[in-house]
């Protein structure tokens, strides 16, 4: 896989989330990234991402609680299938009304 098709991940990742309303920062080097969790239990809400078919990790296992660790070394399709779901908990989460 080349960089550009990581940063054409990244970039969809990235832009995608914040039009829902969350609150990440566009990483320049990583291949994961860390937006903020809508409510304060970031543990409770990777858990209900989960109950979505989405795999992530709370942020306070890498220092970062209240964020969640996403990585987008994955299938584009993979990315694509997982956006609906990260919507449904914006919406639900009063982020967007999109």
């Amino acid at each position: 896989i080349s960089m550009r098709e990581y940063e054409e991940k990244r970039d969809l990742f990235y832009s995608s989330l914040k039009a829902f309303g969350y609150q990440v920062v566009k990483p320049q080097g990583a291949f994961y990234l860390f937006p903020k969790t809508p409510i304060e239990d970031d543990v409770a809400f990777v858990k209900e991402l989960q109950s979505k078919r989405i795999l992530t990790v709370p942020g306070r296992g890498f220092g970062k609680p209240g964020h969640f660790r996403i990585a987008y070394a994955v299938e584009g399709r993979v990315i694509e299938k997982a956006l609906p779901g990260f919507k449904e908990m914006a919406k639900k989460y009063g982020m967007t009304d999109r």
